[in-house]
Parts: C-alpha cells; structure tokens; sequence
C-alpha cells in the first residue's frame, strides 16, 4: 500500500523524516567527506526540535529563495513562530534577509501592492515592479514590506545541496523524490545497495565534481557573458579521473569549442574541442580543419571515427563527409497525399498501411529499448560497482555510457545462451512483463509495452530477430538510444516491418540512417515511407 494518498495530510513526521533520513545516511557512510560547516548543519538540523524539524523540511520544498512567514500553514506545525524562531537561533533560516526588492515585490498580491504603494499604477506585475524599484530605493522597500510580512531565507542551502548529491548521486533527484515513490506513482527494483559503494570515494574527487559542474554551469552563460569564455579555457587542463568527470568535461569542452568556432576563433576552438571525447568534438575539429585548408588533419580524423565512433552520429558523418551526393542503401517506398499534409503524419501512415488488416504501433525507440529492457532485465539490474548509488534509481549510473556492456560481458554472455533456448525468449518476455508490471526501468515504457503489443510482438516475430534486437540494443545503448524507425507493423500471416515515416520535406537523421544500416545486419524488414505531394 503506498504511504501517500493523493488529496490526504501526510502522517506528521513525514517529511521530516525524509530529510532526516538523507542527513544521517550521509553522516554514516560520507562523513570523511564533510567539512565542519556541513557537519554542524546536519547537527543543527538533529538537534533541533520536532515542531522546528517539521516546518524546516516543509521550507525546503517550496519554491524559494524568498518565502513569507505568513504563508507557512501546516497542521502538523502548530507553533510556527516558535518554530521560525528556533530554526533562526539555529542559523538554518534567516529572517527578513536583505534581499533584492524587485524579488521581494513579486511575493506580494494585487491587493498588497495598491495597499503599501497606493501612488504606483501599471498595467503588468512586472511593469509595476520596474516602477516601484525605479522611484524606491532596495532598502526603502524592504522597509515597507517589514511592515506588511515577514520573509525567510534558507541558509545552508549549499549544504543541503551537497547531502543529496551524496544521498541520489546526482543533482537531478530531491527530496520529492521520495514523494513520488510514497504516492506510488513509481515503484523500483529492489537491487542491492552496499554502503562501501560510493560516487566519491574522497574528498578530492568530491572537489572535482563540484568544479566540473560548476565550470559546466557557467559555460551555459558565455553567450550572455562572452568575456567569460576565455576565462574558462585554461580550467579544462584539470585530468578527469573517471568516466563521470570525463563526462562533465567533454560538455563543458564542446560547448566552449561551439562558441570559438562561431566567432572564428579557431585556435580556440580546436583547443577545446580536443580535450573532449565525445560527440560532437570529433565532427567539430574535422569541419575546423577543413575551413582551414588541413586535408591531411581532415582525413586522419575521418579514419579514426570509422574505426572507433563514439556515437551514431560520428559514424555517420565519418561516412558521408566529403561525398556529395553519397546515398545510402535504405528502401524507399513513396506515397501520395491527397491534399493537405497532416497533422499528425505517423498516425496517417498508420490508417494506409493496415487498411487491408494488420495493426500498428508508433512506438519509435521504445520498441527496441522496451524488447531489450525486459529480455535483459537481469543485466540492467546486475550488481556493478558503483551502479547503484540510492533505492531511487530506474536504472544504473553507466546505463548509457560507451562501455556499460563491457563491465557486463559476463553477465550478458550467459543471458545470451539461456536465451538462445528454443522458447525462451518468448518466456522471458512474457514473465518479465507480468512479475516486473510498473516497476521503474529507464528501458522499458510501461505505458507504451503493453498486453496488446506483447501479444502481437510473440506471435509475429521470431524469436532469433527479438533475441538479436535487443542484443544489438544493449551492447550499443550510447548509440541506440535515438532514431528507430517511427512505426511496428504487424500483418496477416505473421508478417512484420519497422517503418520510418517522413513527410514531403523531412529528411532522415544521422541517427536513423545508422538504425538503418543495423537492422540490415540484423536481417530485419524495414523501409522508409516517404509521401509526396
């Protein structure tokens, strides 16, 4: 039964609970990595009591920075002011901060505004707010606005921050996290979790990790702030030391690489570009030299992407690059639309092609994904080192890395035996999908894998062709993840194909040219349908 129902109080403690729950795993198992400011914010939050605990967790999930005093009404907090005061001793809150007016002014209503500045009239909130900082000086409204209400601001948000990178091991889960598995809206494996598993194993690789993704936040800003730019190169000397930082800096170094290249920078720009091993920098580095007159630089990177591409797309521009007019083998059938393009052109694709019988998905990447999610179900889930971080993931941290199926050649060799098991596919398809029914699996779309699909999927399409599909998918997830074609179509007579469908201006994707060619290798029916006008 889920912990949470949907229009109903949540039981008093629980989301004090929850961030008491991040606090202590951290404190147990990354203590070594905490400074005595994040120690002393973990004691300040233990030490403190229920009532302050309770409206403290509440604070942190509202939209901040600046929240007023007077909004905060809980149930299970009946002493708020008591319990304001008490987290402002404690210095996890501070109230009425000097904060900047105009944020300050957007908290106020309609009514507020005509009330604490009758002479200020404008047609928008935001025109208003221009106004009153225009006549106002940051102080004199802050004064004002104290007479009205009261506002808090969090003060170790850092800090919180940081305990629940080392709780989820990433900076994309929070503490609502935990509401969406309570409501059971998402349920997850039950994998193991060592506690000598850990993201960092030291402070220096914490550090790191901070730097990267700070130096990857700010490079988001250089259009806004080119100046920046040059002053972010010289950071991308640091030596990644493993593949998540790597990670980190090939973003951080194509993007900078990106914005040189467009100035004319090329210098710049193939500096940045090199310290990154991961699509588009190959692309990149290869169209600067070419600009530059370098044939022989141009052709020795063309050989290196069609011996080792890092990507669907590298590998499609090692072969295409250069050869004007270069097409590759992929059949094209052709159809014409009567009238107007439609709206909704797959589903149009859909009612022609089984208009004589058959039925159709438009499933794209979900087929393949969803096949090998469930045949290898074992595999997604295997106890890696370093996979499984927090009991809130749907899938493990290299899923889509280049060499995710490298550290698993083990594991996947004997799956691919037992499955190569006359029957067993169609078993293990069909026992995956009903013991393993909504559990979170970052492969498989529940929503779209349904009875329906599953039924037609085991009675049209041989067990080898799954078998090889989804081999092919999970040994290749960091370039099979995109371009699918569109459409599964099933015919009478256990008849089936893949469909890309394409209206009269589209044009196929680097990534969809590549599934081309590897369902070819596969052996699997597959076409593009193009309609014309």
């Amino acid at each position: 039964m889920p912990l949470l129902a949907a229009n109903e109080s949540p039981p008093p403690d629980y989301y004090a609970e929850n961030v008491g729950r991040i606090l202590s795993y951290v404190e147990e198992n990354h203590g070594d990595l905490l400074t005595s400011r994040e120690r002393g914010f973990i004691r300040s939050f233990q030490g403190s009591s229920v009532s302050a605990q309770r409206l403290y967790a509440r604070i942190v999930s509202r939209k901040g920075p600046w929240i007023r005093t007077d909004k905060l009404v809980y149930g299970e907090v009946p002493d708020v002011c008591g319990a304001l005061a008490e987290l402002s001793s404690t210095n996890l809150i501070e109230l009425n901060p000097p904060g900047p007016a105009d944020a300050l002014l957007r908290l106020l209503t309609r009514d507020e505004q005509k009330r604490l500045f009758p002479h200020l009239r404008a047609p928008s909130k935001a025109l208003w707010i221009e106004a009153c900082t225009t006549l106002h000086t940051d102080r004199a409204i802050r004064d004002r606005l104290g007479t009205a209400y009261r506002w808090l601001a969090l003060c170790s948000t850092r800090e919180l921050e940081l305990c629940q990178l080392l709780f989820f091991g990433d900076e994309h889960q929070d503490l609502s996290t935990f509401v969406i598995q309570d409501l059971g809206l998402v349920r997850y494996e039950d994998y193991e979790l060592a506690k000598t598993e850990r993201q960092f194993d030291n402070l220096a690789q914490l550090d790191r990790y901070i730097f990267l993704r700070n130096l990857r936040r700010l490079a988001h800003r250089i259009v806004q702030h080119p100046d920046l730019a040059p002053l972010l190169v010289p950071r991308l000397m640091v030596e990644p030391c493993n593949r998540m930082e790597q990670r980190q800096l090939d973003k951080v170094s194509n993007r900078l690489g990106y914005f040189f290249e467009r100035r004319g920078e090329f210098d710049e720009a193939l500096q940045c570009y090199g310290h990154s091993r991961s699509h588009p920098g190959g692309e990149r580095i290869t169209r600067v030299l070419k600009r530059l007159g370098d044939d022989t630089g141009v052709e020795r990177m063309l050989q290196r992407m069609k011996v080792r591409p890092r990507s669907a797309e590298e590998e499609d521009f090692a072969e295409r690059f250069g050869r004007r007019g270069f097409k590759p083998d992929i059949p094209i059938s052709t159809c014409r639309l009567k009238g107007d393009t439609p709206e909704h052109i797959e589903q149009h694709a859909m009612e022609e092609l089984t208009r004589n019988g058959g039925q159709a998905w438009h499933l794209e990447n979900r087929f393949p994904l969803g096949v090998a999610g469930l045949l290898f179900w074992n595999v997604v889930f295997a106890p890696v080192k370093g996979a499984f971080l927090n009991p809130f993931q749907n899938a493990p941290v290299d899923l889509r890395w280049p060499d995710f199926a490298r550290v698993r050649a083990g594991v996947i060799r004997e799956t691919v035996t037992r499955l190569g098991e006359p029957g067993a596919v169609y078993d293990v398809l069909k026992r995956t999908w009903e013991e393993k029914q909504g559990v979170a699996n970052a492969l498989v779309s529940w929503r779209h894998f349904d009875g329906r699909l599953l039924d037609a999927v085991l009675g049209a399409i041989p067990e080898s062709s799954l078998l090889d599909l989804a081999h092919h998918v999970l040994t290749n997830l960091y370039r099979a993840r995109t371009g699918f074609p569109d459409l599964l179509v099933i015919y009478e007579f256990e008849r089936f194909e893949f469909v890309e469908v394409k209206g009269p201006e589209d044009q196929l994707q680097p990534g969809q040219r590549i599934w081309f060619k590897s369902l070819k290798s596969l052996g699997l029916p597959a076409r593009v349908l193009k309609f014309k006008r």
